[in-house]
């Protein structure tokens, strides 16, 4: 019986030596990766029992892939909370998930350099090894309550999901899986776990540097494979300008947002021998569509469905027509289980699709075009408008380097759109330029009332722009400075 994990001790025993984790100055070869895995299941068979949630708050990368591992092989549930939450959030997710046991910074410590000889009646597993339709993992993803959705997958959908990466991607068996951004980011972390479970050579940062990828690359031999978000790409293609091209990066896999054409002509200039890839998803589902560099994917687009995954719009028993928006439906085996907190009103099951919140249309190619999100759906004048849509219009002005667009309370239309801006280039009058912009692409209605320039803005652990205190800080400044 496959499970996520099965194969580490194999790679030990084969290859020892060989390095499996690169952290900083750290290196593991898979012999001493697989003893601290080892060590970590023998603590959470003393201390847990078997199907138990375990909080991990691991703000070191290295110890939460080595509890993730131990967690998945000894038929743990791992829940990886984000160190970085207020205390308030984090026990409010805490309290909403009861965990069995928790293990942070401290807690690691205690058994993570216990020697293997030191250990008592060590056993790898207690009881049978895990079963595909168990829960392994709870990641956690915004709610519109503020608590965080805690969604359970179990070993099967991910197994699928790597089935489906080596048949899309075809990722060089020598290459090494690189990660732009931490591990509480399920593009990150997913990516470090099918590297290690396909046997390749990873690679964590602390956090996103921009210069330490570039190292990494440059010192990839047998070449790189990069997972990262457009916004973690456009800065990485900016550290390139002043270094030079590197021929090392073999694959970039992007997820997270749509990416912008120029960020990938960027990329094509300083990484030549990359192969670009671009997949959208969502916790719920995992891949939904890929695109890849050879495909001729139609402007705005994210691909086509991925191999085994089907697509509906509006209603699975009778699909909208095509070019007509609504609800996006999935089917695939690569779903997840259900929710364990936070809200889920805009997730529903239907005869094994579901609908996740996520709107859309199909064209008559079946090319997929996304236009919002029902939870930031905004009605203004009685129109319904997803922002989404207007931040690729603004996205694609070639002076705007990233855009979040959200609806202000009105007494008049009940909301009016605004935008926070981060730019480039200087305009001359960027208000202006920028409003005649979104005039030539997209209906009256649509248009945002009020550009707000920024020389910075926030991004998630992830590497995302962080639309919630994007809009909760920078929109509410605007408003007390009367501006």
């Amino acid at each position: 019986m496959a499970y996520i994990g099965d194969k580490l001790d194999d790679f030990a025993r084969n290859a020892p030596d060989k390095t499996a984790i690169t952290c900083g100055v750290t290196r593991l070869s898979w012999q001493n990766l697989v003893l601290k895995i080892e060590t970590a299941e023998d603590y959470l068979r003393r201390h847990s029992p078997r199907g138990g949630r375990i909080a991990l708050t691991l703000e070191d990368p290295l110890a939460l892939i080595v509890c993730f591992f131990a967690c998945a092989r000894n038929a743990r549930i791992a829940m990886v909370l984000d160190p970085d939450w207020p205390v308030a959030q984090q026990s409010d997710a805490k309290a909403a998930t009861s965990p069995d046991l928790q293990i942070d910074n401290a807690v690691y410590e205690t058994f993570s350099d216990i020697d293997t000889d030191q250990r008592e009646n060590y056993v790898p597993v207690d009881g049978a090894a895990p079963k595909e339709d168990d829960p392994f993992y709870v990641g956690f993803t915004s709610g519109s309550t503020g608590l965080p959705k805690g969604y359970l997958r179990n070993h099967g959908s991910w197994l699928q999901s790597f089935v489906l990466s080596d048949a899309e991607f075809e990722t060089p068996e020598d290459a090494r899986i690189i990660l732009a951004g931490q591990l509480v980011h399920s593009l990150h972390l997913y990516g470090a776990i099918y590297g290690l479970a396909s046997g390749r050579e990873v690679v964590l940062l602390h956090h996103f540097d921009p210069r330490a990828l570039l190292a990494e690359i440059a010192r990839s031999q047998n070449g790189a494979s990069l997972y990262a978000t457009p916004t973690q790409v456009h800065y990485l293609a900016e550290a390139a300008k002043r270094g030079g091209s590197l021929d090392a990066l073999r694959q970039v896999l992007v997820s997270g947002a749509k990416w912008r054409e120029e960020d990938r002509r960027a990329l094509n200039k300083f990484f030549p021998g990359a192969g670009l890839f671009e997949f959208y998803g969502a916790s719920e589902t995992s891949f939904i569509t890929v695109s890849g560099a050879e495909d001729e994917i139609p402007a705005g687009s994210v691909g086509r469905a991925a191999k085994g995954v089907d697509i509906a719009i509006g209603d699975p028993v009778a699909p909208a027509s095509e070019n007509v928006t609504g609800p996006i439906w999935v089917k695939s085996d690569l779903l997840f289980s259900g929710y364990v907190s936070g809200n889920s009103d805009h997730t529903r099951w239907q005869n094994g699709w579901l609908t996740f919140g996520d709107h859309g249309y199909l064209d008559t190619e079946g090319f997929l075009f996304l236009t919002g999100r029902a939870n930031r759906m905004v009605i203004t004048s009685g129109l319904n408008v997803y922002p989404e849509e207007v931040e690729a219009v603004l996205a694609r002005h070639p002076a705007v380097e990233m855009a979040i667009v959200t609806g202000v309370q009105d007494p008049v239309r009940g909301q009016v759109l605004e935008a926070v801006i981060k730019l480039s280039v200087s305009l001359a009058d960027a208000e202006m330029d920028l409003l005649r912009h979104c005039k030539m692409h997209l209906a009256t209605g649509k248009v945002p009332r009020r550009f707000h320039f920024r020389d910075h803005l926030p991004l998630t652990a992830g590497g995302k722009p962080d639309i919630r205190e994007i809009t909760a800080n920078f929109m509410g400044q605007e408003r007390d400075d009367g501006t």
